[in-house]
């Protein structure tokens, strides 16, 4: 089955929104935000007061700031190891209705958009965007979108 070209541009950035929203969705029910947020602005400060002490040359603050070093780096492999429960969850389910979705479309080379722009390695010399482009393109696009009206920005 093939499809003209509006609408493939439309299932393909549908899908990538769909996939966006999923995402959020999975952040907000795995990964407690309040705690990521105090931990984080506990990581910055101490960066800061790290910084401000080595380049005060104030050793005992530097001295003092070393002894708390660890928790800092358990509380920021905590923060880390969070949001990567979403990516290990989402990547295999993702991967699958990518592939779904290019057999859909008629394969991993076909054409989903025209561009006016030549883009270097994503669009071609005749003006056409590949499937895995258009997706990431429509992916990268919402995803800043997504994470600000969900609130899972920290």
């Amino acid at each position: 089955m093939t499809f003209a070209i509006p609408e493939t541009t439309f299932i393909v950035t549908a899908t990538a929104l769909a996939l966006g929203i999923a995402t959020q969705v999975l952040t907000l029910r795995l990964v407690n935000l309040k705690a990521e947020r105090r931990m984080r602005a506990e990581i910055s400060q101490f960066q800061a007061e790290m910084r401000e002490a080595v380049r005060s040359k104030d050793k005992a603050k530097e001295e003092k700031l070393k002894k708390k070093n660890l928790q800092i780096q358990q509380m920021n492999t905590k923060v880390s190891t969070a949001r990567l429960k979403v990516t290990a969850i989402t990547f295999v389910p993702f991967l699958v209705l990518y592939y779904l979705m290019a057999g859909f479309l008629g394969g991993f080379g076909v054409t989903v958009a025209y561009s006016p722009i030549p883009i270097p390695y994503i669009v071609s010399a005749t003006g056409t965007v590949p499937l895995f482009w258009w997706y990431s393109i429509s992916s990268l696009t919402f995803s800043p979108m997504l994470t600000k009206l969900f609130g899972t920005s920290t």
